[in-house]
């Protein structure tokens, strides 16, 4: 039982984790864009 439950936060650890950083590469080329526009 307690198997099962480390192996379920472990795959919740990492998809947090690549979601975060999903998000954050998004973030980071929307503003590139912007900076190039402005130029």
């Amino acid at each position: 039982m307690f198997y099962a439950f480390g192996a379920f936060l472990i795959l919740y650890l990492v998809g947090a984790s690549i979601y975060q950083i999903f998000l954050w590469i998004r973030k980071w080329r929307e503003k590139k864009e912007n900076d190039i526009e402005e130029k």
